[in-house]
């Protein structure tokens, strides 16, 4: 008669947990931690020597980045993101220069946001596609902001314990795997 062989048995999977078992991931995008946006209002009397200057948000604590062009005309035609603060997609933020400058800079926050992994209802494992080491920075599944130092290069942010993220706050050449 064949014996029991405890330690191959394998708990069931039990309330929340059974709801998307993970194995392997079924998808992957290239994403980044900078919010996708649409330029509402260039403001005024920007210099092109403002460019890499950082604006700050009007309203919106945390929210700030830095201007990357400016059109012959004094509007800002380019920006980047450094930190979304409280901003919500959908929002119109209005930005000012720290600085004296120009002024009534406003960005929309679009809907497709990237900083928002999509990740249905459950997280995203983030893979460093980069060919060097870097911090990467996310949100957990709990809603925990975490930044993990030095992530290998082709490596997922946990290595050998990988994390689950709902946002990506900073890193470039990343990959959410679903």
């Amino acid at each position: 008669m064949a014996g029991f062989n405890t330690f191959n048995e394998r708990p069931g999977l039990v309330g929340n947990e059974a709801a998307q078992p993970r194995v392997f991931g079924h998808d992957a995008i290239a994403t980044t931690p900078y919010w996708n946006f649409t330029i509402r209002n260039g403001g005024a009397s920007y210099e092109s020597s403002d460019v890499g200057d950082t604006l700050t948000g009007v309203g919106n604590v945390g929210v700030s980045g830095n201007i990357t062009a400016v059109s012959a005309a004094g509007l800002v035609t380019g920006f980047t993101f450094i930190s979304k603060g409280d901003a919500k997609v959908g929002e119109t933020i209005i930005l000012s220069p720290a600085t004296g400058g120009g002024d009534g800079f406003q960005v929309i926050i679009s809907a497709d946001s990237l900083s928002n992994l999509t990740a249905e209802s459950r997280g995203a494992m983030i893979y460093n596609n980069k060919t060097s080491a870097q911090d990467i920075s996310i949100i957990t599944e709990a809603g925990t902001a975490v930044t993990f130092k030095s992530v290998p290069a082709t490596e997922y942010v946990g290595f050998t314990h990988p994390m689950l993220a709902i946002e990506l706050t900073s890193g470039d050449d990343i990959l959410a795997v679903y």
